[in-house]
């Protein structure tokens, strides 16, 4: 379930109910530089624009989302194009932002091979990069990976900051889910959190939506989550 806030009075930014896609909520692991870097870019601190990217899974959208809520925060001027589900969206919904401080496109990747998206973004790109502007780009591959039609837009990919996010180990997932947990109120022991990291085998935003089939199982039953308990939900 999803609500639509608008960031900056701009693009419609999709944020969970239960809890938002803060910095607080991101697990850092082995990315400290880039989590440093994306919080510069967000407060206004740096001047670059970013190309953020990571297999699905490791939080690239999380930390996109995470920076247009600080940049809102700091009274910045921000839109959030997720084009991941370009189909439902105009190219022209690239237009009329460069009077933005900075703009997250998420999914880059998604569009590759579209000259109807391809020309506009190269277009913004430029805009954004005269009027001293920044963009944070995020993707599940590489920028020399892109299958853009337009090398000047490829280009452009590693041009600015480009940062590789890693994968948690499974410590690190164990205290993403803990942290989700807190954030709605919701307690989950360690001990739950580190059998459904080790013997559930399912990547971390899978694990993530068990969360809500876990409380809305302890409010049923009316019972702590513990491990016989959690053992009991999977099997049905």
């Amino acid at each position: 379930m999803n609500r639509i806030a608008s960031v900056g009075g701009q693009i419609p930014l999709a944020l969970s109910i239960k809890e938002k896609p803060g910095f607080d909520l991101f697990v850092v692991g082995d990315n400290s530089e880039t989590c440093h870097s994306i919080k510069s870019i967000a407060k206004g601190i740096k001047q670059s624009s970013c190309y953020l990217w990571g297999q699905s899974g490791c939080g690239v959208s999380h930390l996109l989302q995470a920076a247009c809520m600080l940049a809102d925060d700091h009274k910045r001027k921000v839109s959030y194009i997720p084009l991941k589900d370009h189909a439902a969206l105009d190219p022209e919904v690239l237009e009329n932002l460069d009077s933005m401080d900075v703009v997250c496109i998420d999914d880059i990747d998604s569009i590759a091979g579209e000259l109807d998206w391809e020309q506009p973004l190269l277009h913004l790109y430029n805009r954004l990069r005269e009027k001293g502007c920044v963009m944070l780009i995020g993707a599940h591959t590489g920028p020399k990976a892109l299958g853009f039609q337009l090398q000047d837009l490829k280009s452009r990919m590693v041009w600015d900051l480009v940062y590789h996010l890693k994968l948690l180990d499974d410590y690190g997932k164990i205290d993403v889910l803990r942290l989700r947990a807190n954030a709605r109120a919701f307690e989950l022991p360690r001990e739950v959190a580190e059998y459904l990291v080790k013997r559930v085998r399912r990547d971390l935003p899978g694990l993530i939506k068990l969360l809500d089939q876990f409380e809305e199982a302890t409010l049923i039953e009316k019972r702590k989550l513990t491990v016989p308990f959690v053992k009991e939900l999977l099997s049905e």
